[in-house]
């Protein structure tokens, strides 16, 4: 019988869309993401949610783009690439970053300015995760 306190998918964050500030106006591409991260667009009533097992070359357009489970920089800068295709201006990108990714934070917000993203702020999670949250094409 499942532990309604312990649910099998916790996430120690609590919800990445609540962290990242999801909207109904919202049209998301989730990368990387499970199920998991699907039904939480559902249930903050996004506009419109896509998710994709590697980020698209030639992605439609979105307001935030969200990668669960970036675990190099090379991924995360595939992410990156693809998120500033989709993202008009003021479009955010969300990157959860573990294992090696998460060690390459320092470098990957630097990169992220390079790319055109500002107000890269960075958040710790458990198990040595880290969250990147920054803007495309906003004013620094």
């Amino acid at each position: 019988m499942p532990d309604p306190d312990h649910p099998a998918h916790f996430n120690p964050l609590g919800d990445l869309l609540d962290l990242v500030e999801a909207r109904p106006e919202d049209r998301l591409l989730l990368v990387h993401g499970g199920p998991e991260l699907l039904c939480s667009a559902l249930r903050h009533g996004c506009r419109s949610a896509v998710s994709l097992a590697v980020p698209p070359r030639h992605p439609e357009a979105a307001d935030l783009v969200v990668a669960e489970d970036v675990a190099s920089q090379a991924e995360a800068v595939a992410v990156a690439e693809s998120a500033r295709r989709a993202l008009g201006r003021d479009g955010r990108l969300a990157l959860m970053l573990r294992g090696a990714a998460a060690k390459t934070a320092r470098a990957l917000r630097l990169r992220l300015h390079e790319y055109g993203f500002s107000r890269v702020r960075r958040q710790a999670g458990a198990n040595g995760a880290v969250l990147l949250l920054c803007r495309y094409g906003a004013a620094r």
